[in-house]
Formats: structure tokens, sequence, C-alpha cells
């Protein structure tokens, strides 16, 4: 799976194909369960902030079977609830200023738009993301856009959704069943494949060779998961876990983590994203980094963190480093091929046990990791995880004094290995990937992936000068992190 953004994409030229999908006839839509990260996430749409959506993309042989592709898609939909759910607005004063409600997969309509044949790799990545922002907004559904890309020898088979559908998680299961039921519904009709070739070799925008389809609806066929719950149930007042989430704001003002270092940004400003994509390590890096971290009792994504936090401190960073984490929320084995935003965040501290030798200044470069700071981390890091279980909507009302955002973002750090989820073996034959979009920043957001090629970073910062020089110097320090790590 390569982890990209928006500005970084590379969707090769082809014929650009959608699909508008609309409600139907039947009962009107049911309410739904509303999350806490969704609720969040659409009132930050509704104050006026960017939509953001993540878009799952792979390949398929050939042209694209426009049958098989649209009954793969309304096979998803009915497949997962969590694409069957749309946001509804009320007036902001209202104290359900925003909500969700399920739509009956059985009555949507889909109809095909056959949209240019683009030349060129910036084309197509424009006039696709363009159509992501205006399909993908959350409020009235779908938020998601079905497409694809047809070419004679390969094509792309691309599923934009906004992040009130979808995760990280998410997408991999999205790929990994879109293309199961393609290939499926390719050897089991009776329609034969539309081959585009000759409409992408022609000059201008071309036309396809056949009409577009009637637009029918079908029944569903049985949903593989339920509506997600509001999420866990609230804990004891006198829970530990709930006064350690406490714990960690108090000593913070009841302030979330920002990134330490400088990144040129005035207080309440934000510049436009940049995004870096690149290798932090190779295979055998990574495997060494992951004996390293089982020898010391902890996971590979404990000496992740340990190096990253130790970079930090190597540029100027304090001898604790706190964060936010993601992690996933998917407790039994049929949540595992969920589609939905099935995370939550936790607080982490990981502590630096670098000394500097006595005359050192700020951002001296001393030491390395040492096994008793991974297993520092990974203790950290599995009673972060045990946090989880604090509903956030709990942990916001029981805060003495109201939260506090210095920033927009938040200053978060995410591991995701990707060897254990859904369509994994396949994915690199497919061309796999995560895309997210490109908006505006105040904060620095990372990314790890691991792989079968090693461990990735994708990281998103404000495009300032003083960030790029910033986090630039700490990606090239991680990454030389790691390799001592690994060689020790």
């Amino acid at each position: 799976m390569r982890v990209v953004s928006a500005d970084l994409w590379e969707p090769a030229p082809g014929r650009v194909l959608t699909w508008d999908v609309t409600p139907g006839a039947g009962p009107a839509p049911e309410p739904a369960p509303i999350t806490f990260n969704q609720r969040n996430h659409l009132l930050g749409t509704a104050h006026g902030e960017p939509s953001v959506w993540i878009t799952a993309a792979f390949d398929v042989a050939g042209p694209v079977d426009l049958v098989a592709l649209e009954e793969a898609f309304r096979d998803l939909v009915a497949r997962h609830p969590g694409l069957q759910v749309g946001a509804v607005r009320r007036p902001l004063e209202h104290a359900g200023a925003v909500g969700l409600v399920r739509h009956d997969p059985g009555t949507l309509v889909w109809q095909r738009a056959d949209g240019p044949v683009t030349r060129t790799v910036a084309a197509t990545r424009e006039y696709l993301v363009a159509e992501l922002g205006r399909r993908c907004a959350p409020f009235g559904y779908p938020a998601f856009l079905p497409a694809a890309i047809s070419r004679p020898d390969r094509s792309t088979i691309v599923l934009g959704m906004d992040h009130l559908h979808t995760d990280a998680w998410s997408t991999t299961v999205v790929i990994d069943e879109l293309a199961a039921a393609y290939a499926e519904h390719i050897r089991h009709t009776a329609a034969p494949v539309l081959a585009l070739a000759g409409a992408v070799a022609a000059s201008g925008a071309g036309t396809l060779a056949a009409a577009r389809p009637t637009v029918v609806v079908r029944p569903t066929v049985e949903a593989a998961t339920a509506l997600p719950a509001v999420g866990p149930a609230y804990v004891g007042v006198d829970d530990p876990r709930l006064a350690a989430w406490h714990g960690f704001l108090r000593a913070r003002g009841w302030a979330l983590p920002t990134f330490p270092l400088p990144l040129g940004v005035p207080d309440g400003e934000r510049a436009p994203q940049r995004t870096v994509v690149r290798s932090l390590a190779d295979s055998a890096t990574a495997d060494a980094v992951a004996g390293r971290a089982a020898g010391a009792g902890a996971s590979t994504s404990a000496a992740v963190l340990a190096t990253f936090a130790l970079a930090v401190h190597d540029l100027g960073g304090p001898t604790v480093l706190e964060t936010l984490l993601p992690v996933h929320t998917r407790a039994d084995e049929p949540a595992h091929r969920a589609v939905g935003w099935h995370t939550t965040t936790v607080p982490l501290r990981i502590e630096v046990d670098v000394p500097a030798p006595a005359g050192a200044g700020a951002g001296a470069v001393t030491g390395i990791v040492t096994d008793t700071a991974i297993a520092a981390t990974g203790k950290a890091l599995r009673a972060a995880r045990e946090l989880s279980a604090v509903p956030l909507d709990q942990l916001v009302e029981t805060l003495p004094h109201p939260l506090r955002f210095p920033r927009r973002d938040i200053f978060q750090v995410s591991y995701l290995d990707y060897r254990r989820l859904p369509g994994h073996a396949a994915a690199n034959g497919r061309r796999a990937h995560h895309v997210s979009a490109a908006t505006r920043a105040d904060d620095l957001q990372v990314w790890v992936s691991r792989t079968d090629d090693g461990l990735a970073v994708r990281a998103r910062m404000p495009r300032t000068d003083v960030a790029v020089e910033t986090i630039d110097a700490l990606l090239d320090r991680w990454a030389e992190r790691l390799t001592e790590l690994a060689s020790g």
C-alpha cells in the first residue's frame, strides 16, 4: 500500500469515468448512531473547515468492464453500513447540530458519467481531485465518489470517500473487496467487456462505443457488518484510565500537544499543506529494528516511536515528547472487515533516556536508542492503548476546565502495519494507493507504514521555509536513528 496525498498522486491518464449516486424513492432514511470523531469532523466542516477525503485506488488488467465495475461498487455499498450513512445538518446552536441517517442501498440510483480523456498525469490528477473535493463533501448523501480511469492495457479503479465513511484500515478493505467483486463479476457477467481503447486513442474528448446503461435499482446483498456503535461504554468516575487522561491534560494546562520544534506558522494562522512521502528503512533494516524491539520486550512501533522522539531531541526538542496516537477500535474478527471510521485517539509520552554529555548545547546529537528506552516506550504505548477504553465524549464532559486547542491540527504520530491488514499480499500487484486530500496545516502529522518493503512515512505540515528545513532534517535524522538501532 502506497500512502500519499493528493498533491503527490500520479494517476496515469486515460478515459475518466464517474458514477452519480442518488437516493431514490422509498422510506425516509433512519437515524443512525454517530461517533465522537464523526461529530467533530462534521462540526468542523459546518464551521467552514475544508472537506477531508480519503481515496482507495488500485489497478486492474485491461480496459474497464463497466457492467462488472458498477456491480462491484453496488455490492460494496450494500455490504457496508458505514457507506450507507449520510450527514444531516441543523442550526449550529442546536444541541444536535449534526447527525447521521442511514440510507437503504436498495433504493440508490446509479448513473454513469463519461468524463474526459486526459493526456497527462497532471490533467488526470487535477480533474479527479476537483471531482473528489466536490463529491466527497460530507453533507448530502453520498459523500463518496465511485470512479475509474480506463486504458487499453491497465486501468485504475477509484473510490473516494469523505473521512465520515472511512479510515486508513478501511481503505485496505475497500481495495480488497472491490478487486475481488470486480473479478467475480467479470467471470460471471454475460455482457461483453466494453473496450475503451479506441476512445482513449481517439483525438479530442472522444465518445464511448456504447450507450449509457439503463439506470436500474437492484436488491441489496447481505450486509457484512453492522453500523458502528457510538463508542465504548462510559467508565466509572474513579476509573484510573480516566484519571490518566485527566493527568496528561492537566500537566499541559488542559491543552492538546503541539509539535515542539518551529514550523514557521504564526499563532492562529495556517499555511497550504506540504506533504513528504519517503522511506525510513528498507526491509532488512526494518526487520532488524523489529528484532531489537522484540529483544527488549516491545513492539516494532515502540522502537519506531522511540527513535522518532530521539530524532526530535537531536534537533533541540524536549527529553519527554508528548503527542497523540490514533488507535483502531476493531475489537473482534468481523470488525476487521468493516468499512468506517473505527479509530480513537490516546495520549502518549515518550521519554528520551540519552543524556547529553556535560557542556553539550541544545540539539547536540549524542547516544543511541537503548533497549531500556525501547522497553520504556513499549510500556508507555501499552498503557496509552488502554486509554482507548475511555469514551472521548466522557473525557470532554468530565474535564474541570475547557479543553484548549493551541492549533487547528493536532500533533499526532500514527503507525500501521499493513502486512496484517486485508489484501496485503496482493497490494503491490494491484498498485494499491491510499490518497488523502491536501488542504491547509499548522502542525505536524505523521503516518508510518510498515510493509514488506520496510518502513515508510507520510508527513503533513505547513508549507513554510521553516517547516521545510525542520521536517526534512527531522526525517533524515529519524532514518539515521533507525539505521543505528538496526546495526547496534
